[in-house]
């Protein structure tokens, strides 16, 4: 109705036009059809080439170097891509927001890896230190260049390429750091990357061991592109932001994250992650209903599993996808004006802040656990939890800040029965490698301390060829892999 009602039906394929500039609001259907279109023609001629090189130098692998990050690229579904490239590829540069650019890299390297379906990738370009495309371009401190190369081997890539060998006169990039400086062999840069060719082949025996994860996050390209046309509840909502956030917050509690498609198989992690999934399929839904009932621990943001793969909203209440496995149902959306506030507490006294954000969340079977406690919404369930089945599924229906998401994190990360580390200090990471040569624990240390991480077994670090009783040392803004014994 809302299209014929709108003048939108179309009666042949010559009356389809490409998205073009409107008086008013477009139809939102046919621009997320076009994305996909536009999508899968550059596959498509991807896929040509590639068979014309299998024929031409059969049994040598063809790819095309992906831009994962969510800070870089978001006009390609790469779940489909990585279907079609004989060895997943990525690019990654530091992007200088303010940000910790280290987790930006570990989520970057994470989300490459589970394009790869948990196989071993390989890193194809970053940069040896500053880039020269961004409003400021600092170079990278030193160490840091090490450090960013094995953080990406800590989470399953091959090795570690650069853009670019020499650094170029003339052109665009000519400011652009490489291997090998306007400076010459006479330079830190160039000193470093000797010394880190020296250190991974220190690593060898790393090659074809795949990285370990602890939980999941759902994404889905798709849903991203639906998410951002026009007409939504609030423009200050945004699915690149919520995705970093339970990112961030999962680096903070020192777990690996896995990323998958809302469809896969989702049965092997105790713990999964939903910060933005506004498009979700039916079978999506009973994907994560099968999960939880089967014992798995759920947690999902707001404005997930509103419409369906043609971007209509699911029949009934919202969220239509999703209000069986949480137990509850939405009946309004009050998105909060700009630099509003919102009070969330819990019966036990504590406080949490959100913003951007509320929804009038009506419980059918969840649990509240935080409540709002002013605002429009005062009175009504802010956070919930619901049995299901034998798993739970919790919500939360506002934008918390850090500190709130890590509150919830830690009350689902006990439903999940996942240990915290608190015998990690804050950005050190701790990532493991395992498979037939052995099990390798990647510590990098991001902090300007020394400090120790503790071992579950003796074992051998590589870089500096010294045994490991027990814990490990990590000096200041460095990297220690230890081959576990055993």
């Amino acid at each position: 109705m809302g299209h014929r009602l709108l003048g939108q039906r179309y009666a042949g394929f010559d009356q389809i036009n490409p998205p073009r500039l409107t008086p008013t609001v477009g139809n939102p259907g046919q621009a997320l059809d076009h994305k996909r279109f536009a999508d899968a023609t550059m596959r498509e001629n991807f896929v040509a080439e590639r068979d014309i090189l299998h024929r031409l130098a059969p049994g040598i692998p063809v790819t095309t170097n992906f831009m994962t990050a969510l800070s870089q690229c978001d006009s390609v579904d790469y779940w489909a891509w990585g279907r079609e490239v004989d060895l997943v590829t990525n690019d990654h540069y530091l992007i200088t927001d303010g940000r910790r650019t280290h987790v930006n890299l570990a989520m970057a390297a994470d989300l490459t890896r589970s394009v790869a379906s948990g196989a071993p990738w390989l890193l194809l370009e970053h940069s040896t230190s500053g880039v020269n495309w961004q409003p400021h371009n600092p170079a990278k401190a030193p160490g840091q260049m090490a450090r960013n190369s094995l953080a990406h081997v800590a989470r399953g890539s091959e090795g570690a390429m650069f853009f670019q060998w020499r650094q170029s006169r003339r052109g665009a990039e000519k400011f652009h750091s490489s291997m090998l400086p306007h400076g010459g062999t006479d330079t830190r840069v160039w000193r470093e990357v000797v010394e880190l060719g020296s250190s991974v082949d220190s690593l060898r025996s790393i090659r074809g061991t795949r990285t370990r994860a602890d939980v999941a996050v759902l994404w889905d390209w798709q849903s991203w592109w639906a998410q951002n046309l026009q007409w939504r509840p609030s423009e200050d909502h945004d699915p690149r932001e919520r995705a970093d956030a339970f990112y961030e917050a999962l680096y903070d509690r020192h777990l690996t994250v896995d990323f998958a498609h809302p469809e896969a198989d989702l049965s092997a992690y105790p713990l999964v992650v939903v910060p933005a999934l506004y498009l979700m399929t039916e079978a999506a839904g009973n994907n994560l209903e099968e999960y939880v009932e089967n014992g798995g621990t759920l947690v999902v943001s707001y404005f997930s599993g509103i419409v369906d793969e043609h971007d209509a909203v699911h029949d009934g209440p919202y969220p239509g996808a999703l209000r069986d496995v949480l137990g509850l149902t939405v009946e309004e959306f009050s998105p909060l004006l700009k630099d509003d506030r919102i009070r969330v507490t819990g019966p036990d006294g504590s406080e949490l802040t959100g913003d951007v954000w509320s929804e009038f969340v009506v419980p059918r079977g969840a649990e509240t656990v935080w409540t709002y406690a002013d605002g429009l919404t005062a009175g009504h369930p802010a956070v919930t939890r619901h049995r299901f089945g034998e798993g739970s599924a919790w919500y939360v229906s506002t934008r918390l800040t850090a500190q709130g998401l890590d509150a919830l994190l830690g009350r689902a990360a006990d439903d999940a029965r996942i240990a915290p580390r608190a015998d990690l200090p804050r950005d050190v990471e701790v990532v493991c490698r395992t498979g037939e040569s052995g099990t390798f624990l990647f510590a990098v240390n991001h902090t300007a301390l020394d400090t120790k991480v503790p071992l579950d077994a003796h074992g051998t670090e590589l870089l500096t060829g010294e045994r490991a009783a027990g814990q490990v040392s990590v000096p200041a803004g460095a990297v220690r892999v230890v081959r576990l014994d055993g």
